[in-house]
């Protein structure tokens, strides 16, 4: 059994404020049995992690060291130790079968900022590799759930190139997938939700859960979850209040105050012709020298012209692989660059003008598996909560204005559909009603 409490609420509302505040006074607390209350607390950053630790004093968080030229073994330690810990995902994801005993004697409460990457493509086998594997039969696929198990009645002495597959088989990390319109067999790596069961409470902090992929994993694995909402302030104090009745209305009448979205010929690079989807990554990939030309120098004159800003105000996210092409002098001085999985950092919050220049959908092969297990896949709120996290990171967090350049006629629409819905019910409403040309 989980106790998932996922805090769904937009940034800067007082997620992280909520929950140091539950840690700081919990720790007071003590359990039926008299033993103390423990927190994992897992964060995209490690400049999070200090932040955690510095705001919880009294907690003595830890932060795993290395230990055998492993931070994983320090985790490991610290988890034995019974240690309050703050953490990164990177890390987290490593945790292996061997410490959920300790985990579960320890009273946890995990604590994860921002979804985890719960399911992604493993491409740690070639085809020969696998059809080694399956002919030889060391790996096997568990009919009931997909997952990949290694053959130990046979091979459990096995210690050669396949020894990390045989961990990953063990800790419940692979799974198989039949990639019908690949017409072949795909290996998902994923995260146990069996982990989860080893915490007393655990919360999600995020925005948006319902475009995550995280939501689809976990309602593919069948583990429920509660949906809150934080409402207050530093004044008053911060509570957790129902999610379907909270209302976004007025931080987005001022996120309004200060937007200015460019309107004019340079988004036209990004209207939708037939089934083309300009600015996507298959588009970049297809798109010729010219194009890419076109769309850099209409980016140039966005900044120039119409922001006005100074080239170190500047910032612009794309797909990394299609990068270069796209470079140009207003917007590529150190720090201009912000990645598009850009999450939980103020290291860009001194940016006034940002060129968003992806069109984002879920990853085909993730959509398809979930999609083969009753799961629906929303890939427009899966694309504004990804955009909103990176726009997030200019300095409209600190209330000032910001001027925008967002292309893709699709994501531009969906941003203006956020910007006017005042709750995620009523943003899917909208969603539901936007033009063919502007939904995924």
């Amino acid at each position: 059994m989980t106790n998932v409490t996922v805090i769904d609420t937009i940034m800067g509302a007082g997620k992280t404020s909520y929950i140091i505040e539950h840690m700081n006074r919990t720790n007071v607390e003590t359990m039926f049995d008299g033993s103390q209350r423990r927190f994992i607390y897992v964060t995209p950053l490690l400049d999070e992690v200090e932040r955690v630790k510095a705001a919880c004093p009294d907690l003595r968080f830890k932060d795993p060291s290395l230990i055998h030229g492993r931070k994983y073994f320090g985790l490991q330690k610290l988890i034995d130790d019974q240690e309050n810990i703050a953490t990164t995902h990177q890390l987290f994801r490593l945790l292996t079968q061997d410490t959920r005993r300790a985990l579960m004697e320890a009273n946890y409460t995990l604590i994860i900022d921002e979804v985890l990457t719960c399911c992604d493509i493993y491409d740690g086998l070639t085809k020969d590799d696998q059809d080694d594997l399956f002919q030889s039969g060391k790996m096997y696929v568990d009919e009931a759930t997909n997952r990949l198990r290694w053959n130990h009645d046979d091979h459990g002495r096995y210690e050669g190139k396949f020894s990390p597959i045989k961990h990953l088989c063990d800790n419940g990390n692979l799974a198989s997938y039949a990639d019908g319109q690949r017409g072949k067999r795909l290996i998902i790596w994923q995260f146990p939700t069996e982990f989860l069961e080893c915490f007393e409470q655990t919360y999600v902090l995020t925005y948006l859960f319902e475009g995550s992929p995280m939501r689809s994993y976990l309602k593919a694995e069948r583990v429920s979850f509660e949906m809150k909402a934080v409402s207050g302030d530093r004044e008053n104090g911060y509570r957790l209040v129902s999610w379907q009745d909270h209302s976004e209305a007025a931080i987005k009448a001022s996120i309004r105050e200060l937007v200015n979205v460019y309107e004019g010929r340079g988004n036209d690079i990004g209207t939708q012709v037939r089934k083309e989807q300009p600015l996507s990554s298959s588009w970049f990939k297809r798109a010729d020298a010219a194009t890419h030309e076109r769309l850099r120098g209409n980016t140039v004159t966005f900044f120039k012209n119409h922001a006005k800003t100074r080239s170190r105000e500047n910032a612009w996210s794309t797909f990394k692989p299609h990068r270069t092409k796209l470079k140009g002098a207003a917007y590529s001085g150190p720090g201009c660059w912000v990645p598009l999985n850009t999450k939980a950092t103020n290291a860009f919050a001194h940016k006034r003008s940002m060129a968003y220049l992806a069109n984002r959908f879920s990853l085909p092969v993730l959509r398809n598996f979930f999609t083969k297990r009753g799961i629906d896949v929303n890939d427009d709120l899966f694309a504004i909560s990804e955009m909103i996290q990176v726009l997030w990171r200019t300095a409209i967090r600190n209330g000032e204005p910001v001027h925008l350049y967002i292309p893709r006629e699709r994501m531009r629409g969906l941003f203006k559909a956020w910007l006017h819905a005042n709750s995620t019910t009523e943003l899917c409403k909208q969603l539901q009603r936007l033009p063919e040309k502007l939904a995924a």
